[in-house]
């Protein structure tokens, strides 16, 4: 079973039993953080799931390729830790480009006299 998995069934839970003391207590940010947690824990089980189906799947040339993945998303979270500002920067960037691209042509109307 891949350690994702098991880490993200286990932060769901955790997010869970957080948001569950919110609402007794009346606190909303632990509320609202238990929510959170329970989506990461999600996406992190999701995760480790295509992992788990990809290494199947793949065998040998599916396990090296994921390795590789993990190891970029290491070396690019590493890069976000030392230069925050870059970061978002570059994304906005990139979101506004995507924004672009993605943007339907203007519709042009020509009306007679």
């Amino acid at each position: 079973m891949d350690d994702n998995k098991l880490e993200g069934t286990a932060r769901d839970f955790g997010g869970k039993a957080q948001e569950m003391a919110g609402k007794l207590t009346g606190d909303s940010k632990m509320k609202a953080d238990g929510k959170m947690d329970q989506a990461a824990g999600t996406a992190q089980k999701a995760f480790g799931q295509i992992k788990e189906a990809v290494r199947d799947v793949g065998g040998d040339y599916g396990s090296q390729l994921l390795d590789q993945i993990e190891d970029a998303g290491d070396a690019l979270a590493d890069q976000i830790d030392q230069r925050p500002i870059t970061a978002v920067l570059i994304a906005a960037g990139i979101g506004f480009l995507l924004a672009l691209a993605t943007k339907p042509a203007p519709r042009v109307v020509y009306r007679r006299r």
